[in-house]
């Protein structure tokens, strides 16, 4: 009696046929994966420099809020009072001339004092190096950089208040290296700031003659 054999088997080509689509399809897997990484990545680069962008902006701002012209006792009274009743300049290089001196604004260094808690006055001073990519701050306390930054500006400005005040103000620019599609490019990140110390001493009527 003859039987019929109907189990069916898998020829040896439709075995090579799906371990080489199985194969192609891991392949497509990995890469696709690899893609997502590498964005991933990028995505981290980018978020590091508004990170670091963030601390630059944070750390002129504590300052830059607090900040007075340097005066020198050993100077005359005249002398002060000028840098007193001009207490910002705005200059296309970085000097430092006479010891008395308004605060100094230059297109990528500013120059500015601080009083501390016992009275102080520390010299503070914001540079930007364009070798190293990098803001750094240098004060009595030493010296630190921040990094991340392709380049920065800082410019002057007045902004009106009543009786023909004007108060100066900081325009900050910060330029950041950002990657979309693979594309690098420049985000400039733009604040204001200004010194309350200073505000407050353009506002007060009692000595400022050239309001009056």
């Amino acid at each position: 009696m003859l039987y019929k054999n109907n189990k069916k088997a898998f020829t040896l080509i439709e075995v090579v046929v799906a371990v080489a689509m199985a194969a192609g399809l891991l392949i497509l897997v990995m890469k696709m994966f690899g893609y997502i990484r590498g964005d991933v990545a990028k995505g981290t680069v980018d978020l590091q420099n508004m990170q670091d962008a963030r601390l630059v902006i944070n750390s002129l701002r504590r300052d830059f809020t607090c900040a007075v012209p340097i005066y020198d006792s050993s100077e005359s009274l005249t002398i002060r009072d000028e840098v007193r009743a001009n207490p910002i300049l705005k200059t296309s290089t970085f000097t430092k001339n006479q010891k008395s001196r308004p605060i100094i604004v230059s297109n990528t260094e500013i120059n500015f004092g601080i009083l501390d808690k016992s009275g102080n006055l520390n010299e503070v001073h914001y540079y930007f190096n364009p070798t190293t990519k990098t803001l750094n701050r240098k004060s009595s306390e030493g010296e630190k950089a921040f990094k991340g930054i392709e380049n920065i500006y800082f410019e002057l400005y007045y902004h009106p208040l009543k009786d023909k005040i004007q108060i100066p103000m900081l325009l900050v620019t910060i330029l950041i290296k950002t990657k979309e599609s693979n594309v690098t490019r420049e985000l400039p990140i733009t604040t204001t700031m200004c010194s309350s110390v200073i505000s407050k001493d353009i506002e007060n009527l009692d000595w400022n003659w050239a309001s009056k």
